[in-house]
């Protein structure tokens, strides 16, 4: 499935024209992998698909900033913050403060002072993208919406002087600023597939509604970026628990293929190619990354470089300024090479489930006579898989309400990722189970965690059989649970017994004086015992020795214990 997937990623880079990338530089784990649009999670580069914000844990902060090129004169720039919530398991929002998310341009004009009138001089154009917005829903487990919301404003600032003629001298004044601004609203919506488990399917529309305020003069109209609808599709594949791929196509004839692969200890590496057809061969970028996770943690760096450097100077002075190559301020022609630095925090209630049931099998029923045995024997198997992308211990605990005054919890079993297993639980019944009169069904809850997780990953209600307190299994073996020598009754009535023959046992000899004390409590039970079968007509009903004695009555069963 994976050579599929490329092959017809590749034979879609064949068609690339020279173009603006839409993805978002906001963060250093997009920039890794180039193609993020189905692999977006949290709130790093939402705008790529806004229906991915569903998969944060609960609270989401985002932080980045970049190195632009030493060609520039710009050092650090603070590309932006994010913050994200996930509320009632199914919904999520986003929102996005990007002040790095920039650029600017000086469009130098010929000056010649003819006249007395005002001149322009230069004129700086810049664009900014400074907020963003999010909200997505969970249709299902498979499938995601999302849609969001872009603010961007264009302005162009004319540079104007005038020459001033005076009787005997001349001088040139510098007059305030003519300044055009236009804002637009942009809206896009995000789809998230899932058609299998190891496959992502995202399909973008990028500025499906334009909502626009203000205007250019009409001399000025060229410099507007246009806002033309897009498609993006795109598709993610987990080749194993460690290693990711994605590819990503546009309508703007452009894309991207990239991969991240998790090495273990919270590391991960990704790379990620940026293709278009006016290049040599068809690749314009190259994405690199780097990334480290503790917990509710992460911390990433990534390199972007162009292969060719013609206009990429980033903000400042550009020959030729073209308006129509940009369709996105983050990644277009001009956009200059950068080292980026991202982290993130997560925070909160809700986490990612490291393992999931499979299944549940519960062994047998609770016999009251033998309760105690299910402390060290397993009352069931709990099937469980690691969903993670890394080795976890996992736990296994079971609890009956009423009748357990504690979940049990099993000894903790190494799994790595993928793997599937059965885990035992045993079960501490109290005292309650040995008044239960008649059989009847209770709900067991069996839980697994792993760390390092807290509370319980997943939970599995089971039925559990509770028997009534003379109810018996039908193993001989078993009888021996309903034996109670410690019994008040049992203790008072053996003494009474051996009391009454005190003279004729205190003639034998040592080694026969168990058998004597035996054979004169076994007769003087015998004597008093009258036979009555079980009054269920079934050999599974046994009485305790102390109600055997106080009826004076039973079976053999009965007789037995």
């Amino acid at each position: 499935m994976t050579r599929y997937l490329l092959a017809i990623i590749i034979v879609g880079a064949g068609v690339f024209e020279s173009a603006a990338y839409s993805q978002s530089l906001f963060s250093s784990r997009a920039i890794g992998i180039g193609a993020y649009s189905p692999l977006v999670n949290d709130t790093r580069s939402f705008t790529d698909n806004p229906a991915g914000i569903v998969n944060m844990r609960d609270w989401d902060l985002s932080l980045s900033t970049y190195f632009g090129n030493v060609s520039s004169s710009h050092g650090f720039v603070f590309q932006g913050i994010s913050l994200g919530k996930r509320f009632l398991d199914r919904y999520a929002i986003a929102l996005q403060y990007s002040p790095g998310t920039s650029m600017e341009f000086v469009i130098p004009t010929a000056l010649t002072l003819v006249s007395t009138s005002p001149t322009s001089i230069d004129q700086r154009v810049s664009y900014d993208e400074p907020f963003a917005a999010a909200f997505a829903l969970k249709v299902s487990n498979a499938l995601s919406v999302g849609v969001s919301s872009r603010y961007r404003t264009e302005k162009i600032t004319d540079t104007q002087y005038q020459l001033v003629l005076q009787d005997t001298s001349s001088f040139i004044e510098r007059l305030p600023d003519v300044e055009n601004t236009s804002s637009t609203w942009n809206v896009d919506l995000g789809i998230h597939w899932k058609p299998v488990r190891e496959v992502t399917l995202s399909a973008v529309g990028k500025n499906l509604l334009q909502v626009k305020e203000g205007a250019f003069p009409q001399e000025s109209e060229p410099y507007r970026l246009g806002n033309k609808r897009l498609l993006e599709l795109g598709v993610g594949y987990t080749v194993s628990p460690s290693l990711t791929i994605a590819g990503q196509y546009s309508t703007s004839n452009v894309g991207a293929l990239g991969y991240e692969w998790a090495t273990g200890m919270g590391f991960a590496i990704r790379s990620g190619v940026y293709l278009s057809r006016s290049e040599s061969p068809f690749v314009s970028a190259i994405g690199l990354g780097l990334g480290w996770s503790y917990r509710f943690f992460e911390a990433d760096m990534s390199y972007l470089g162009f292969l060719s450097q013609d206009g990429r100077g980033g903000s400042g002075s550009v020959g030729g300024f073209d308006p129509s190559a940009i369709t996105s301020i983050d990644l277009n022609r001009y956009t200059s090479d950068r080292v980026q630095f991202s982290l993130k925090v997560v925070f909160g209630t809700v986490r990612t489930s490291l393992v999931t049931i499979g299944g549940v099998e519960i062994l047998e029923g609770v016999y009251p006579s033998a309760y105690e045995a299910f402390a060290t024997r397993p009352i069931g198997l709990v099937r469980v898989k690691n969903i993670s992308d890394q080795p976890i211990d996992v736990r296994a605990r079971f609890y009956v309400e009423k009748y357990m005054d504690s979940p049990t919890e099993s000894q903790p079993v190494y799994m790595l990722p993928g793997e599937e297993k059965e885990l035992p639980f045993t079960a501490i019944f109290n005292e309650k189970v040995k008044g239960v009169e008649q059989m009847m069904v209770r709900e067991g809850n069996v839980y697994v965690s792993a760390t390092p997780a807290e509370e319980y990953d997943d939970k599995y209600a089971a039925r559990v059989v509770i028997h009534g307190k003379h109810d018996w299994d039908g193993s001989v073996y078993s009888l021996r649970y309903f034996v109670t020598p410690e019994d008040p009754s049992i203790l008072r009535y053996t003494r009474d017994v051996l009391l009454q023959h005190k003279d004729s046992l205190g003639g034998i000899s040592a080694g026969l004086e168990d058998f004597q004390k035996a054979r004169v409590l076994f007769n003087a039970f015998a004597k008093q015992l009258v036979y009555v079968s079980d009054p269920k007509q079934s050999a599974d009903y046994v009485q305790y020795p102390s109600e055997t004695l106080q009826l004076r009555g039973g079976d053999c069963d009965d007789m037995t214990t």
